[in-house]
């Protein structure tokens, strides 16, 4: 799997976040489009998740496709 040029990884080069519904890599697009901070140099998944209280990740593709599925 070739990896979008700004997925967002961790200090070792593993990818950080994954979307909840297609497991795909969240990228530094991803996150603006959202609207979301990006992580500090070092910080963890799990300090993230706290700073932000954010249970879950997804694309906005991923979140509207979900919804319209919930509505039918």
């Amino acid at each position: 799997m070739a990896l979008e040029p700004d997925t967002i990884l961790d200090e070792r080069g593993r990818i950080m976040f994954r979307c909840a519904h297609c497991a795909e890599p969240m990228t530094r697009s991803d996150f603006f489009d959202l609207g979301m901070r990006l992580p500090d140099r070092g910080e963890t998944v799990d300090d993230y998740r706290d700073a932000e209280l954010i249970d879950r990740f997804e694309h906005g593709a991923c979140l509207a496709r979900a919804r319209a599925a919930r509505a039918g």
